[in-house]
Order: C-alpha cells, then structure tokens, then sequence
C-alpha cells in the first residue's frame, strides 16, 4: 500500500510538473539554435527598442559562434547584432547577449549575465532549469522549443513582449 502511494505521487508529479524540462529534449543544432535566439532576442524590449549594436557572446559553443557570425549585420528590432565574441571564460567586455554552450562554468555565468543585466541563452535545454533564461531545444516529436525561465529573467531585468509567453514552455 505504502509503495503504491509512493508510485501514485511519482506519477502526478512528472505528470503536472511543468516548470521542468524533461529529459526527452535534446540540444538543438548549432544553426537552429543561432537563428531563433536571433529571432526571440527582438522578443526582450531592452535589446530591440533600442537602436544600439548588440555583442553576443558564446562560451564554450564554437559551431554556434560560427552561426551566429553568419547573423552580423542583422536587425533585432531597432538594434544591430553587430559582433560575436567567442571564448571559454568569461567575457572581458560586457556582451548584450551572453550564449552558455556545453561544459561552460554555468554558477560563474549566471553570476555574471545577473549582475550586468544581461540575457543568457543556450541550446541544451536543461540548463534553462539551472538558471539560464532562455533556451531552444528539440523536442520528443523532433520540433523545436523554446523554453523561458521566468525567474531567471527577473534577476536579469528584462522586459519581454508578452507574445514571447505564447510560444515559449515557461520555466518558473
């Protein structure tokens, strides 16, 4: 009896636990993950309702640097994705958008992407659930997702369009 309600609970927990990534997303590929961060960072107000350059910054992830750098001279709202910046530490200059690859030091980057203010991303899903904001992963069915952690986006002090809401799993 003890072990069936143990079972029971168990079940209704993976069952209506959704604020957690399950284990049936994968990384997306670097060209996919690229191209929608680019697409969802006009989605964060304090990037794209300005006319400034934007920097990315991707740790540890050198096939997605190499795509994002196909993105230079692209628009993200008003703003310019204007450099990528690639690297295995933490940046010397403040980026706008700091991507958090496989292996980086993930405590040391979300320290730093909370305290500049600045949106974390990455294309392994689970590190979403870690502190990471925004992440792109593929899903059981083989499409993309998109995954949107709320709290970690409050410490950042972004301001999303509430569209974003609508197409992201939101992570709390």
């Amino acid at each position: 009896m003890k072990n069936l309600r143990i079972i029971i609970i168990s079940l209704l927990f993976l069952t209506f636990a959704p604020q957690h990534i399950q284990a049936q997303n994968k990384s997306a590929p670097a060209q996919l993950t690229a191209a929608f961060i680019i697409k969802l960072a006009a989605f964060e107000k304090n990037l794209s309702g300005s006319e400034k350059d934007i920097t990315i910054y991707a740790m540890g992830a050198p096939k997605v640097a190499k795509e994002f750098k196909k993105g230079i001279g692209k628009k993200i709202g008003k703003a310019t994705l204007k450099n990528v910046v690639e690297g295995n530490g933490l940046p010397n200059t403040k980026p706008s958008i700091f991507y958090v690859g496989k292996g980086s030091k993930l405590k040391e980057v979300i320290k730093y992407s909370r305290s500049n203010k600045i949106l974390s991303v990455t294309g392994v899903p689970k590190l979403v659930n870690e502190g990471v904001t925004l992440g792109i992963g593929i899903g059981k069915d083989g499409k993309p997702e998109i995954f949107l952690n709320l709290a970690s986006s409050a410490e950042e002090e972004l301001n999303w369009n509430p569209a974003i809401m609508k197409v992201a799993k939101i992570i709390k």
